[in-house]
């Protein structure tokens, strides 16, 4: 899987390109403290899934240059960035990408200011593309927000549901992913058919994301993973691979249960936590339900037509579930 998505990021070299051409112009300031970290954040690199479906989707969708998209697609990076940096504040986490998190070099409160700054130039990006694409930017942050505090009302529930689970991260990973091609599928005057089948397909390929996100926390390697893995159980938060053992896990509830509770994060801690979730199935079920949302995903995309640009989108749906192998 490895060579797919170097080879799926090689054919959109350009694109990537671009896109950090875009962000660094975007995030300018002449105030050079600032415009240090913001660069910091932004040169720490990333997959550009994001802005790369914004793009992909506005070319589907019309046939000029993709140029005139790329403060668009610059947009929903800066509000993904600005996202993970108030998580890493939130986890107090020490890296990310490989890197120590703006939190750890420069301090929260530096932090704090350098995600609203964020935030604030992507929705500048965003209104010059008119009042409908501005509201769907800033419903995509008000989603996050929610999905934020409704992750953080539910830490430690034991009980937590998968419906209640889906429910957060719809409002954090997948209502974005849809908005990254409902923004340019409506910048681009596209036929509400349209519209809707790239939205299909970027939601369902956003719960596949971050189910396996979820499970890569678990069973992942920091090393190729590039940020701390076992974050979700360190901060209490549970996700689906838990919600499943904690259901079918019999004899051994008590024992999850209090590595759940009481996570140490060391090897032997993980180990065990592995070994139980490889007993219950947990990690085999919500491998299964990112594949289900994977296919969802394609059958969306299967309606909206055939072109190099959808092969891109089929070939990222595998890339999200393949991951798996690549990481663990």
């Amino acid at each position: 899987m490895k060579d797919f998505l170097v080879e799926w990021e090689s054919s959109l070299s350009e694109k990537i390109t671009k896109i950090n051409t875009s962000l660094k112009a975007a995030i300018y300031t002449d105030q050079k403290e600032l415009y240090q970290m913001t660069s910091y954040i932004v040169d720490a690199g990333g997959k550009r899934f994001r802005p790369l479906l914004t793009i992909l989707a506005y070319e589907i969708a019309y046939p000029g240059p993709y140029e005139s998209i790329l403060d668009l697609a610059s947009s929903c990076e800066l509000i993904h960035t600005a996202s993970l940096v108030h998580d890493d504040i939130i986890d107090n986490a020490p890296t990310r990408r490989g890197k120590k998190t703006l939190n750890s070099l420069y301090g929260i409160d530096n932090a704090i200011v350098v995600g609203d700054y964020l935030f604030a130039k992507a929705y500048e990006l965003g209104s010059r593309y008119g009042y409908e694409v501005s509201k769907i930017m800033s419903d995509c942050a008000s989603q996050l927000a929610e999905g934020q505090i409704l992750e953080y009302m539910n830490l430690g529930k034991l009980d937590l549901t998968e419906e209640a689970y889906l429910e957060i991260i719809s409002k954090k990973t997948a209502y974005f992913f849809s908005v990254c091609t409902l923004a340019a599928t409506t910048a681009a005057k596209s036929p509400p058919e349209l519209k809707k089948n790239l939205s299909e397909f970027a939601y369902n390929l956003g719960i596949a994301f971050q189910i396996t996100d979820d499970i890569l926390d678990i069973v992942g390697e920091e090393a190729k993973l590039g940020k701390s893995v076992f974050a979700d159980i360190k901060h209490n938060a549970i996700t689906l691979p838990t919600i499943h053992a904690l259901k079918n896990s019999g004899p051994l509830y008590d024992r999850l249960v209090e590595i759940i509770k009481f996570p140490t994060g060391d090897a032997n801690n993980k180990d065990e936590l592995k070994r139980i979730l490889a007993k219950t199935g947990s990690i085999d079920y919500a491998f299964n339900r990112a594949k289900f949302y994977v296919e969802e995903s394609v059958k969306a995309l299967n309606k909206s037509g055939s072109s190099e640009n959808i092969n891109l989108l089929m070939d990222l749906a595998m890339i999200v579930i393949e991951r798996i192998g690549n990481m663990a």
